[in-house]
């Protein structure tokens, strides 16, 4: 009966062992995958962290590139050597930096487009956006519209005002292409403001003139005093041109947006584990907000 006895106890022991060293195993195994996956998860966030970080400096590389190559924005005095001897100088300066971390950079297609009045300023972007949000006062609005790529009239041009709080329309301008022209319409929430035809494409809404003559009135700080508004663009996708919009947010932070060109180089970033390209459109000269 003893000897029984004893049996059955050093099963119970072995088992009891058996089941220690079985969580034991567990928890090792555990601790490994979850150190394994730490370490894959921080490589991967590093590399995203680094790639998102190339994007946005190079936009802004190009941005100021660009803005450096101009006196005062002006199309006319653009020197597209200065230009491109910026974008080389950013290139090689930040693949020296990036090289360090084991990554290595390349940009292609620096060539400069005319840009659409689409979120992109590419053709294929998307053509109903929003140019700004949270509007108090604009202290400047201007465009210039390219009359050999303008919509049609079933596709105009519309930019509009509305207002935040109820999603009224306060002011809009539409143009297309009147036999070679640029016909526009200016209306209020209630009417029509008044119907014009340009010839240059220039329209300069906050002084009220078109073509650098005077027009009786845009009533645009009419139409949106006392207003929290935001504007939104429709049919980018069939007129090419530049704006320039500045003023005030109703945080009190000023803004200001210009769009003259864009470019759409593809960067690609590579490391020894992975490779990534992608094409950054980049409006330029750029803008804040």
């Amino acid at each position: 009966m003893k000897k029984t006895d004893d049996s059955a106890q050093l099963l119970l022991i072995a088992g009891f062992a058996v089941g220690v060293g079985i969580v034991v195993l567990t928890i090792m195994l555990n601790n490994v995958i979850y150190a394994s996956n730490v370490a894959s998860e921080s490589s991967i966030d590093t590399s995203r962290y680094d790639i998102s970080n190339i994007v946005q400096i190079s936009r802004e590389a190009y941005e100021n590139a660009y803005q450096d190559a101009t006196v005062n924005g002006s199309l006319a005095t653009f020197n597209n050597t200065r230009f491109e001897e910026n974008i080389d100088t950013y290139l090689y300066k930040a693949s020296e930096n990036y090289g360090i971390s084991g990554l290595t950079m390349h940009m292609e297609n620096n060539s400069l487009l005319p840009a659409y009045f689409t979120h992109s300023g590419l053709e294929d972007g998307k053509g109903n956006w929003k140019l700004v949000d949270g509007v108090n006062t604009t202290d400047s609005f201007a465009m210039a519209i390219n009359t050999s790529i303008l919509a049609e009239e079933a596709n105009r041009l519309s930019i509009q005002a509305m207002d935040v709080s109820s999603s009224d329309l306060l002011w809009s301008i539409e143009m297309y292409n009147s036999s070679g022209n640029v016909n526009v319409t200016v209306e209020d929430d209630m009417t029509t403001i008044g119907t014009y035809q340009s010839t240059s494409g220039e329209i300069d809404i906050f002084n009220n003139t078109i073509d650098g003559s005077g027009v009786p009135t845009f009533k645009f700080s009419d139409s949106t005093s006392g207003h929290d508004y935001y504007m939104i663009v429709n049919n980018g996708n069939y007129t090419v041109g530049t704006y320039s919009i500045s003023g005030n947010l109703t945080s009190g932070q000023a803004f200001t947006q210009t769009r003259y060109r864009v470019v759409n180089p593809t960067l690609t970033v590579s490391s020894s584990g992975m490779s990534l390209s992608r094409t950054l459109p980049i409006p330029l000269p750029g803008g804040s907000t």
